[in-house]
């Protein structure tokens, strides 16, 4: 194997940048602003700073760095417009439990004959504050240190005239001191948690208001919180942690390795709406709790912590993972429960309600086990202050970390689309029909195994083009451990310098891509390989085959289940007007949200309103610079009643025949009661803020824009 290289410190700065695994830039656009003020470019002083800063922006279409104006303010703006307020607001099982408990809790103090003094922690729109002031606490302290956030929880105060009544401290809880409350409280109100439980520091928040705010015989909402875990078998879940052997032939496999299927994986916690998966999981336990936490006890919670259980076998099989939730004891009598548990778990009568902020999650363990049927077998459990790690063997109570790479430099949804065999089958079934023994092929894709495969399929020899070092860093191991050292060259160059002695002269006969770009993020985004290839059409020979050959973009009209409630205003609130929260989220939305966002949708039940109907259509033969500018409307119609409140875009790769990969609908019965999509691909997604009831005949109009110089596509919706 053969690695050409050309060493420059900008190029591994970009490198670093298009790793960067994030929906926007915000941490590199605070590198570059924090450097035009150091470099005297842009004013530090607050009252001659501009209101807009130039910031550095990575293409993940051309791989190039462009220079964007924003807001000095976008990171802020930004975090509103991306929170969870709003999730949590539409969550009407959340917000009823909390006003229960609250009111339970209330009367528990007045039986006591006690003052109700209530101290709500991270207050958020001031809902809570507001529930506690209606039940009739005494006084009610709130205390919120994001500053957007403490101003508009004053307006919605304000609002329900509650402004007098409630006290705003625009502070962490941790800087808050008595002098601002004047006394300590004996109602603690608190919503801290994440799908963790404990991730957003409700530890430490906890033990230091007990220690420093609270009274000591003082109540808590909630009172109490129960983890529990269940172990699963899936070939799914297996995908999504490990590189799994693809087989190409009889007897012929690209073999990732041992490394590569053993390792802890990442400390992070994979969560995803399980109820989804239900279909896919085989459960080999009961549910079984691990720790319980007492947030009503003024003893510090614990900020290590471990736990062994022993569950018993449901049935035989092999553990690949445990599926986490929690539940909330909500009052003191122990009357009110709120649970995350997953659907299955669950009484058939019980409505099941739907939340994106706290949802279930999966743990890997580093040994995967095999039980038996009725044998017991041990659950190993962890918690610092802000992670989770579950395991099948006894372990030091210290995190995991990953020690092969890969869960560092790939997603599990990347993951999971390296493993999936349907797509794999498109890649070896296109390979087979063009490689001979005296192919030359290029392969253009971030963190790809198709080098391997056309290798292993019996290509002369194989260039690898990809700019994601920490990706490329595993395949080469991976094209070690195959022995594929003298068929397969990484190039590790950009496009634009590489000459022909880097490909010894040879023609390009086969141009592959799966096509994927780590740096992307909707589904067109992953077109990298065009744009590379553009700077290498002199090296192709005459009769060259590209695979893709061509990319259609399509869009259908969609009413979603849930997912709409995370852009959808608020209103009325248990009773209370939450309008100027709508306000604010709107308003920083318009200000930094794109029109268009990736969403995961095989995780959001969806029906279809309309046929889907294809947008655009780019031909790769074709060089960037030959290909027109595209303005052009099209119209969805409508085919059943509903309420439309997302359009759905995707895109498809053809592979040649009837081969092609979509990223988007899976299943030509889209007209049924649920979408199926692509498990392994994020879909982009138009969201409505108020939904827009239609029916048969009804059309909707989709504006499409691409200007090929800068792979930007635009889609307007009216």
């Amino acid at each position: 194997m053969c690695i050409r290289k050309k060493p420059s410190i900008l190029r591994f700065l970009q490198h670093r940048y298009r790793f960067r695994d994030t929906t926007r830039p915000i941490n590199q656009e605070h590198i570059f602003s924090r450097f035009l003020v150091l470099s005297g470019h842009m004013a530090s002083d607050k009252e001659t700073a501009p209101k807009h800063v130039f910031v550095s922006h990575t293409n993940p279409v051309t791989g190039k760095t462009d220079w964007i104006v924003q807001d000095e303010n976008y990171d802020y703006v930004q975090e509103i417009a991306r929170s969870g307020y709003g999730d949590m607001l539409h969550d009407t099982d959340r917000n009823k439990k909390y006003y229960k408990a609250i009111r339970q809790a209330i009367k528990l103090l007045r039986d006591r004959n006690k003052e109700v003094k209530v101290l709500d922690i991270g207050t958020g729109t001031g809902l809570l504050s507001m529930m506690a002031a209606e039940s009739g606490a005494d006084t009610v302290t709130a205390c919120e240190a994001f500053t957007p956030m403490a101003k508009c929880a004053r307006k919605v105060l304000d609002a329900n005239k509650f402004g007098n009544k409630v006290k705003l401290i625009p502070k962490r809880s941790t800087n808050v001191i008595l002098d601002d409350m004047k006394e300590r409280a004996n109602l603690l109100v608190t919503e801290l948690f994440d799908t963790e439980l404990i991730g957003e520091g409700a530890i430490s928040s906890y033990t230091d208001a007990h220690r420093r705010l609270m009274e000591e015989d003082c109540v808590a909402v909630p009172t109490t919180g129960i983890m529990y875990v269940q172990a699963v078998q899936s070939d799914l879940l297996r995908g999504w942690n490990s590189i799994q052997p693809i087989q190409l032939l009889d007897g012929v496999f690209v073999n990732p390795g041992s490394k590569f299927s053993h390792c802890s994986g990442a400390p992070s916690l994979h969560d995803l709406q399980v109820d989804e998966l239900a279909s896919k999981l085989r459960l080999l336990s009961a549910p079984v709790e691990v720790f319980r936490f007492d947030f009503s006890r003024r003893d510090a919670l614990p900020k290590n912590e471990a736990s062994h259980v022993e569950a018993v076998a449901l049935q035989d099989g092999k553990i690949d993972a445990f599926v986490m939730w929690w539940d909330l004891i909500m009052d003191p009598q122990g009357e009110v429960t709120l649970s995350c548990a997953p659907c299955w778990v669950r009484g058939k009568e019980e409505t099941i309600p739907w939340r994106d902020h706290w949802m279930q999650a999966l743990y890997y363990p580093s040994k995967s086990v095999s039980v038996r049927k009725g044998s017991c077998f041990d659950v190993y459990s962890h918690h610092d202050e802000y992670s989770l790690w579950f395991e099948t063997k006894p372990s030091i109570n210290e995190r995991p970390v990953c020690t092969d790479g890969v869960h560092i430099a790939f997603s599990r949804t990347r993951l999971g689309q390296i493993n999936n065999k349907d797509r794999n089958q498109v890649y070896i079934d296109a390979i087979k029909e063009h490689v001979t023994s005296d192919s030359v092929c290029l392969v253009v894709s971030d963190g790809s195994l198709l080098p391997l495969m056309a290798a292993g399929l019996g290509a002369k020899q194989v260039f690898y083009i990809d700019m994601n070092r920490p990706c490329c860093r595993i395949i080469e191991e991976i094209i070690k451990q195959n022995g594929f050292e003298d068929k397969i060259c990484i190039l590790d160059k950009r496009p634009e310098d590489i000459i022909a002695q880097d490909f010894f002269n040879l023609k390009i006969d086969l141009v592959l891509a799966e096509p994927f770009s780590q740096a992307a993020h909707l589904p067109w985004e992953h077109l990298y390989f065009w744009y590379a290839l553009n700077s290498l059409r002199s090296q192709l020979s005459p009769n060259v085959k590209i695979l893709p050959a061509n990319m259609t973009i399509k869009a259908l009209g969609v009413e979603f289940r849930d997912l709409h409630k995370i852009r959808a205003p608020v209103g009325i609130c248990e009773g209370f007007d939450i309008s100027e929260f709508d306000k604010l989220i709107e308003n920083s939305s318009e200000s930094t949200d794109e029109e268009i966002e990736p969403q995961c949708l095989w995780e959001y039940p969806c029906q279809a309103l309309t046929s889907p109907v294809p947008l655009a259509f780019l031909d790769f033969y074709q060089a960037v610079e030959n290909t027109p500018k595209m303005h052009q409307t099209n119209e969805l119609e409508c085919c059943r009643q509903g309420t439309l409140n997302g359009v759905v875009f995707w895109t498809e790769f053809s592979f040649g025949g009837d081969r092609h990969l979509s990223s988007g609908i899976i299943d030509d019965d889209w007209q049924g009661e649920k979408v199926k999509w692509d498990m392994f691909s994020r879909q982009a997604v138009k969201l409505m803020r108020h939904g827009k009831p239609i029916g048969p005949g009804d059309r909707i109009s989709i504006s499409t824009q691409f200007v090929p110089e800068v792979g930007d596509f635009t889609f307007t919706v009216k």
